[in-house]
């Protein structure tokens, strides 16, 4: 299959910056990729970030990947491993793919802070029971803070699966490190097929509390919920009707910006990215609308690298 460049619009202007935009590449099919540059795997202060996002789909990246993150948690030896950020989004990886992801993960006892797996039409109820048997397995000292698993194929069956593995564990809430505080899971299940009504179960029962981002929004850890899940709206879910499409006939993916393709655009020749805002102290974080799919993980941002 050819691919090529697609031209690049001219710059523009932002707040008297001049924009950059970065060039992707189109494939033979005429849809837009990612473009896929630098390792799969690369070492920064926070810990491991997994950047596959739209670039494992080709025979063998999807293996490589995994050699690599082996090769980077053996590095660590006894010391642990944190993986600050797993973004394996907006890939059709395969139900043996996703279970060799996940046993490598637990074998190695690795800790992710931050799951992004969005936009992945082979993340049925069969990929979500391998999601919800790691967690089952995992300690106190190694919970995700976030998993972001919007656009994905799970139905109602997959949903009560994965609440099952936090009703019956006691992981959530979690005493966040730095503030100590009882904290839920975050997590983001919006444009999936699950019934509203299960959901609002949930909600009811207080093992879900709805997350409406904004000033002062707070989550529901204090209260003894166990899951953070992220709504546009209190008291809709924003599920879609019906059967999910087989991954063959699924839409495309999404154009999304949050931090790790705004830093890829930065590289690029992108200054900063419109959608986004700036806090006291130069730390950045993307705005609120649907296709935002990260919010800033442990520790505190303070203490992260700031975007270069």
């Amino acid at each position: 299959q050819a691919f090529w460049l697609k031209p690049a619009p001219k710059p523009t202007a932002h707040r008297g910056r001049v924009l950059l935009p970065s060039a992707f590449i189109v494939s033979a099919g005429g849809l837009p990729e990612m473009a896929a540059a630098g390792p799969l795997v690369i070492n920064t202060p926070q810990g491991l970030e997994i950047k596959g996002r739209r670039r494992l789909d080709k025979v063998g990246a999807f293996e490589a990947l995994l050699e690599q993150l082996v090769q980077e948690i053996e590095k660590k030896g006894d010391q642990g491993c944190i993986i600050s950020d797993c973004d394996v989004s907006q890939n059709k990886l395969s139900y043996e793919q996703f279970e060799a992801l996940f046993t490598a993960l637990g074998a190695h006892s690795a800790r992710v802070l931050r799951f992004r797996m969005f936009g992945c039409a082979t993340i049925n109820d069969e990929v979500v029971r391998v999601i919800a048997d790691y967690f089952r397995l995992l300690s106190q000292e190694h919970l995700p803070t976030e998993m972001h698993l919007s656009d994905c194929a799970i139905t109602t069956e997959g949903f009560t699966v994965l609440m099952a593995a936090f009703e019956e564990t006691d992981l959530y809430p979690a005493t966040h490190p730095g503030s100590m505080r009882p904290t839920a899971l975050y997590l983001r299940l919006e444009n999936n097929y699950i019934s509203e009504a299960a959901i609002q179960e949930k909600v009811d029962a207080g093992i879900i509390k709805p997350f409406k981002k904004g000033p002062g929004s707070q989550g529901g850890g204090k209260e003894g919920a166990k899951v953070d899940l992220v709504v546009r709206d209190l008291g809709k879910y924003q599920q879609k009707q019906g059967d999910p499409p087989s991954p063959e006939e699924a839409p495309p993916p999404k154009q999304v910006h949050d931090r790790s393709t705004d830093l890829q655009q930065q590289q690029g020749g992108w200054q900063q990215h419109p959608g986004q805002w700036q806090q006291p102290g130069g730390w950045q974080q993307p705005v609120w609308p649907q296709q935002v799919q990260a919010r800033p993980m442990w520790p505190p941002p303070q203490q992260q690298q700031q975007p270069g």
